[in-house]
């Protein structure tokens, strides 16, 4: 009788270790992908707390046009400046956390921009989501109930007599329809 593969004590089969491995099948990240073939490291710049993303939202919605414009004038000339060093071959600085946050700044008040001039919010109210949550929606609809008043105090009475009692009511009401 052959034995089963991969049973305690069996010692045929191609089992796991540290030097056989199963192929990785997963998709790798935009991250992995950009650092891998571009040299760019995302994660290299930090995380940001959640109260840095709702101070930079909060002065993107009140924040002067002028201020927003400056701002992308810099950014745009730091970028060409990149640009010139990628193709001279040249090694590219990393961002500072703060330029992160500026971009991402510059990046949201253009959306904005854009949409406000297509007549369109929809970033403007992403934000504001973000920030405040959801508003809340009220329900209109029309409640038609019957209530009856029954003078009878069922407290008195167990699970059992009231489930009689239940069943009673039914057989009263089917008895009502029939008529």
């Amino acid at each position: 009788m052959a034995k089963k593969l991969f049973q305690p004590g069996n010692k045929i089969g191609n089992r796991f270790s540290s030097d056989n491995q199963p192929e990785n099948r997963r998709k790798p990240k935009i991250f992995t992908v950009l650092k891998r073939k571009y040299g760019i490291d995302l994660g290299a710049n930090g995380d940001f707390s959640q109260g840095q993303i709702q101070d930079l939202l909060q002065a993107l919605l009140c924040v002067d046009i002028r201020q927003a414009t400056a701002l992308s004038v810099e950014l745009n000339q730091d970028l060409q400046e990149i640009v010139k060093k990628i193709k001279n071959g040249e090694p590219i600085p990393k961002l500072k956390k703060d330029e992160v946050i500026s971009q991402v700044f510059i990046v949201l008040s253009q959306a904005i921009s854009r949409e406000s001039a297509k007549g369109e919010s929809s970033t403007i109210r992403w934000i504001i989501e973000y920030l405040f949550g959801k508003a809340t929606q009220p329900i209109e609809s029309e409640i038609n109930a019957q209530v009856t008043s029954n003078d009878v105090d069922l407290s008195a009475l167990t699970v059992e007599e009231l489930m009689q009692y239940n069943v009673l009511l039914e057989k009263i009401k089917a008895g009502k329809d029939g008529k």
